[in-house]
């Protein structure tokens, strides 16, 4: 049995961490068709960098939970445009990344 802890990332992981929420849509090829709206996070690396174009963090979208075999409300991270590199489907996986990148503590205020 493995004891490691598992806390999924979820809605309140991004507020607590102060990641950014992105808001977009999918476009459609019928007129009649709404637009399909969905939203994702995304961090910079690291989260307290000046630079617009740092490496950053993203999460899947809320929509994608099925395709990642997640509850709903859950979410993965990725290192953004590495396909799948350093990707995350819980907090402890995402402080263990975030901190092997920068010797940095995500959370710095949790003991």
């Amino acid at each position: 049995m493995d004891d490691t802890p598992y806390t999924p990332i979820t809605k309140e992981t991004f507020e607590r961490q102060k990641w950014d929420k992105v808001e977009d849509f999918e476009e459609v090829d019928d007129e009649k068709d709404e637009p399909k709206k969905f939203h994702y996070f995304t961090l910079p690396i690291p989260y307290d960098t000046p630079d617009e174009n740092a490496i950053q963090l993203v999460s899947s979208a809320n929509d994608e939970y099925k395709e990642l075999n997640l509850k709903k409300g859950e979410y993965a991270v990725e290192l953004d445009g590495f396909y799948g590199l350093g990707i995350c489907f819980s907090e402890e996986e995402l402080m263990i990344l975030y901190k092997a990148l920068t010797k940095k503590d995500l959370e710095p205020d949790i003991d």
